[in-house]
């Protein structure tokens, strides 16, 4: 049974990868840099190529690199013992926000294997612009890369984590200091906000902001980095200063939106049905690694 599982996805490969026009050739043709990695992705929807950024985020996307090459050693908690895994085979785009963004990179179940350290983020703040970018705009309301919905989310990202850094830790004390909380609020900037929150930012390294077709780093909050990623189907000016990006699609952002399309929904869930979910095959660096 299991061999004849195996064989029909096999051909089910064949045929995915027959319904895109992408290729090696125009994958390289398409690359930013054609001395950076170029990465294939096999899934059952067809091929996606992307091209990774070393220059900008150089240990997340080793990291990248090591997992899908089976450089990783983990621990398999079924059998007790100590596995390298080639790991983003087999794994499913999981999470699906319709018309957002696709991610992958968990495992089916908690036991699964798993990496088990974090990875710092590597963000450049200021050349994206977020030390120019104030906090509110100039009719007072919070500016709209923060993305937030509502008075509570702007209480819990921005409000709160500034009465942290300022030892605030009753309403008194705001009251106290409501005049020094209004002056620094008015001269705020979203990079501040970040590091509030505890963000820390390398100015060094080349700047990049989510755009469509943008790999990045998802996360539980700042230097959470693991194995999970995702690919932005838009622009997501937001997510700059909170996500590391690893790379860019060269090559099948056709398979991307299929990805995003074909994932029925239930309800609000943002989860694919086990029948809609699409399974990633495998992940290979397909360029010759520059040498040392």
């Amino acid at each position: 049974m299991k061999i004849f599982v195996q064989y029909s996805l096999a051909l089910f490969l064949l045929g995915a990868s027959a319904l895109t026009s992408a290729d090696l050739s125009s994958a390289t043709q398409a690359m930013e840099d054609p001395s950076h990695p170029l990465i294939l992705m096999r899934t059952s929807r067809g091929d996606i190529y992307i091209e990774l950024f070393p220059e900008a985020a150089p240990r997340n996307v080793a990291n990248f690199i090591a997992l899908s090459e089976a450089k990783v050693e983990m621990f398999d908690i079924d059998t007790g013992q100590t596995v390298m895994p080639h790991y983003y085979d087999g794994k499913t785009f999981h999470r699906v926000l319709r018309n957002y963004l696709v991610q992958s990179g968990a495992g089916a179940n908690a036991q699964d294997p798993r990496p088990e350290y974090f990875i710092d983020d590597e963000i450049n703040a200021r050349d994206i612009g977020l030390n120019d970018i104030k906090v509110l705009d100039e009719t007072g309301a919070p500016h709209a890369w923060l993305n937030l919905q509502d008075d509570e989310e702007f209480q819990a990202q921005v409000l709160l984590p500034l009465y942290r850094k300022l030892d605030i830790r009753s309403p008194e004390q705001v009251e106290a200091r409501q005049y020094e909380l209004h002056k620094l609020l008015s001269e705020m900037n979203l990079a501040q906000v970040y590091e509030n929150q505890g963000y820390r930012f390398n100015n060094r390294l080349p700047a990049r902001v989510p755009v469509r077709g943008s790999v990045a780093m998802a996360n539980s909050g700042p230097n959470s980095n693991q194995s999970e990623f995702f690919i932005t189907l838009i622009d997501a000016p937001w997510l700059a200063g909170r996500t590391t990006i690893i790379g860019e699609v060269v090559e099948g952002m056709e398979i991307v939106d299929r990805i995003d399309q074909s994932a029925v929904l239930r309800g609000e869930s943002s989860t694919p049905t086990p029948t809609t979910a699409t399974m990633i095959f495998d992940v290979r660096q397909i360029n010759a690694a520059p040498t040392p």
